[in-house]
């Protein structure tokens, strides 16, 4: 399964840096950082994500969000693919990114978050550092909300660099 999983999330990131666009992605993420940082089975995380920007949605005039995909998989071989909606806030040097995404869950060898069916809820704040790239830091929680009665949840943290297409 290990190797499934580091096969697809190596060929999704050659497939993103050597396309040509072939989707309605106007950046990516690719993020690394402690999975599980304030419990006892604290690893490294790495994931990647896709920020599409020509499917804005207008909530009430105050708020666009925009969907966004990923995936992650840490060294203990659990790994989540997802998909959800994010909106950014803020300046034009530095803003938040928040999101929130349901996705499939595989714990491998790590922790057990009680069902394949989790929620990431993720915040992050980013440095621009030109037109075309970002530096930041971010914060996100994986947990299925209580639909199983085994239900610990995950805080991670990582840092990320963000790219235009």
């Amino acid at each position: 399964m290990i190797y499934f999983v580091k096969k697809y999330l190596l060929s999704l990131l050659i497939f993103v840096l050597s396309s040509n666009v072939t989707i309605n992605a106007n950046s990516y993420s690719i993020f690394g950082g402690l999975y599980d940082y304030d419990d006892d089975n604290t690893t490294n995380l790495f994931g990647l994500n896709y920020h599409i920007s020509n499917s804005e949605i207008e909530l009430f005039n105050i708020l666009t969000i925009n969907p966004v995909i990923g995936g992650l998989i840490t060294l203990e071989s659990a790994s989540m693919f997802y998909g959800g909606f994010e909106t950014n806030i803020g300046l034009d040097k530095i803003y938040l990114n928040l999101s929130s995404s349901a996705g499939i869950y595989s714990n491998g060898d790590g922790k057990d978050l009680g069902s394949a069916l989790q929620f990431k809820s993720e915040v992050n704040l980013f440095y621009n550092l030109s037109k075309e790239s970002r530096l930041g830091i971010g914060s996100h929680h994986i947990s299925n909300a209580g639909l199983d009665s085994v239900n610990p949840g995950t805080n991670n943290f990582y840092l990320i660099y963000n790219r235009n297409f």
